[in-house]
């Protein structure tokens, strides 16, 4: 039962990006008015509805997102928006317990758990609840400070009791949806998960919904997230092969003839601590299986990791997710973070802001010193410092993946335009 949040018209011709653009909606609760379907003789009321809709943006100065992983094998983590609003009428302080019908709810109206869109008439860029509010009062003067985060803080917040080990044989999907149902995940949250590839082992769900979530992924060889849109995603190894995952959702270049986005700023680092170039994976009970990157390994020496805590059946499994691992590692000393660039002044950073997600792709082309640097990374966090008269995004993408910039051909498909990295 997602909410079906109000549709913003697009601006009127002619209106600049930054006016009136981005929108705040928060889904106010109010009580039903219907009896309960429970006993006759009990005069309970059936659950809010969140109906009451209020575009809060024009008593916000300000909203600041971020969304992502830390690190190259690092999970998604809950994304978080924080805002401010002012308060002349008291309709956001946590005193009012008033619905827009005047029933009491016995409880703030505007509260944790309220659902909170941010967006603009071209799509959300975030969708969340929110976890903390804090009134101050100066002198009749009244804000409140919101915090927010997404879907993925209800199954953070979950840890429920041991189960006798169950789901042997099961798929990543399966998994997922069983730990969601454990946690109660609100029915307000929509979840779009693929089928998975590999057979899982039993678990009786022992630690918190969240890290068995990852762990489910990860033993799968997938990527476990909740997207801009509030539907908590899973895709695993055959879904990431797809255009959405491997083809580059935009190109950035400092070429004032190329075709493009050009950003106000990037920054590309390299970072030894980073690479790791062989991998050790055995599953819970199985025997380590190992995969090393022969060049990266010439270049760097042996710099090596191990997970021996996955769940899936079959240890020939545990090599593929040590190369899926070793992909994002062997050579992880190109890092382009952060890319930055203002969706008010570019249709097209204003389209990008709206199509880029976790595990996009993007391209990065440079023409320096006589040469031409191209890196293709994958994106591992998104922000959105959005104020009254400007919108600044950021990419953090890592690893990087340089394709272009050394001095001759990689030894590998001649028409690949891939080049040594010696």
């Amino acid at each position: 039962m997602a909410i079906a949040w109000p549709v913003i018209p697009p601006p009127a011709a002619g209106t600049a990006l930054a006016a009136d653009l981005v929108h705040l909606t928060l889904a106010l609760p109010t009580a039903h008015d219907v009896w309960d379907v429970a006993r006759w003789d009990e005069d309970s009321w059936d659950a809010v509805d969140y109906d009451n809709f209020i575009d809060a943006s024009c008593d916000c100065s300000g909203v600041s997102i971020d969304r992502g992983r830390s690190g190259p094998l690092d999970h998604a983590a809950p994304a978080r928006a924080s805002f401010q609003l002012d308060n002349p009428t008291g309709v956001y302080s946590p005193w009012n317990t008033l619905d827009a019908n005047g029933a009491d709810l016995g409880r703030p109206v505007l509260g944790p758990d309220v659902p909170v869109q941010v967006a603009t008439h071209a799509g959300p860029l975030f969708t969340g609840f929110v976890r903390t509010l804090t009134e101050t009062d100066d002198g009749g003067e009244s804000t409140v400070q919101v915090a927010c985060t997404d879907a993925l803080s209800f199954l953070g917040d979950a840890n429920g009791f041991e189960q006798a080990s169950q789901g042997g044989g099961e798929l990543a999907g399966a998994r997922l949806g069983r730990i969601m149902d454990q946690a109660a995940l609100p029915a307000l949250v929509d979840r779009d998960l693929d089928t998975g590839v590999a057979t899982l082992q039993a678990t009786t769900l022992a630690k918190g919904a969240l890290e068995e979530a990852w762990l489910t992924a990860d033993s799968d060889g997938g990527v476990f997230w909740a997207t801009p849109g509030g539907v908590i995603r899973y895709v695993d190894p055959n879904g990431l092969q797809s255009a959405e995952f491997t083809e580059p959702v935009a190109t950035f270049t400092d070429d004032p003839y190329g075709d493009g986005l050009c950003p106000i700023q990037f920054t590309i680092a390299t970072d030894r601590d980073m690479v790791k170039n062989v991998v050790s994976v055995a599953r819970v009970g199985g025997t380590a299986q190992t995969v090393t990157d022969a060049l990266s390994v010439t270049r760097h020496g042996a710099r090596t990791t191990q997970r021996t805590d996955l769940i899936h059946q079959d240890d020939a499994w545990s090599a593929t997710v040590a190369g899926f691992m070793l992909a994002r590692l062997a050579n992880a000393e190109t890092t382009v973070s952060p890319i930055d660039g203002v969706a008010t002044d570019d249709d097209g950073w204003f389209d990008l802001a709206h199509l880029v997600d976790l595990g996009s792709r993007v391209e990065l082309i440079r023409y320096r010193f006589g040469q031409v640097l191209e890196i293709l990374a994958t994106v591992d966090g998104i922000g959105h410092n959005i104020s009254l008269d400007q919108w600044t995004v950021t990419l953090k993408c890592a690893p990087g993946e340089q394709v272009q910039g050394y001095s001759r051909w990689d030894s590998a498909v001649w028409d690949q335009s891939v080049w040594d990295h010696r």
